[in-house]
């Protein structure tokens, strides 16, 4: 009778994950300085939960940069994390501002499902912080004799007082 209890206590602790999809977008390349938006998609049943984001390898050890339930205190945010749910469009976003090479890492797009046997419904992406240069749009047109623009955006490393 014993592994059968087992057996019930490993699928009920796995139910919660096949009813509360989280989804998200994939891995990113952010140059340094620069913001990241990641939306965070969920089941229409879990509006009332709290979503979270989380920094670490692994969901079991993350550090939460920010909860939905009390946006302003996640210490290991800096301030330059923000997180907001949109319950009707069931989906939650986060911003994170100035980033750093040492921002690279996973993250985590989680629902608290809560209880006993459960464990919350997470998405992960890897976010890499990247020194460089890019322009903002690569395709210009013109007319001869005229002048063109063209926006270049640079990591923090790449930053001095002269440009040219």
């Amino acid at each position: 009778m014993t592994p059968l209890l087992f057996l019930v206590a490993f699928l009920l602790r796995q139910l919660p994950d096949a009813l509360c999809t989280v989804t998200t977008v994939g891995d990113q390349a952010v140059l340094e300085g620069q913001s990241v938006t990641v939306p965070c998609h969920y089941n229409s049943q879990y509006t009332q939960n709290v979503k979270y984001w989380c920094q670490g390898s692994m969901r079991e050890f993350c550090s939460t940069l920010a909860r939905t339930d009390n946006p302003e205190s996640a210490p290991f945010g800096n301030g330059r994390v923000t997180i907001a749910d949109d319950p009707t469009q069931h989906v939650f976003t986060v911003t994170m501002r100035d980033l750093k090479e040492a921002d690279t890492g996973w993250y985590w797009c989680a629902v608290e499902v809560g209880g006993m046997w459960s464990v919350d419904s997470t998405a992960s992406l890897y976010i890499k912080v990247i020194h460089g240069m890019s322009v903002v749009n690569s395709m210009v047109s013109g007319e001869e004799g005229g002048s063109v623009s063209v926006q270049c955006l640079y990591s923090e490393k790449h930053r001095s007082p002269k440009q040219v």
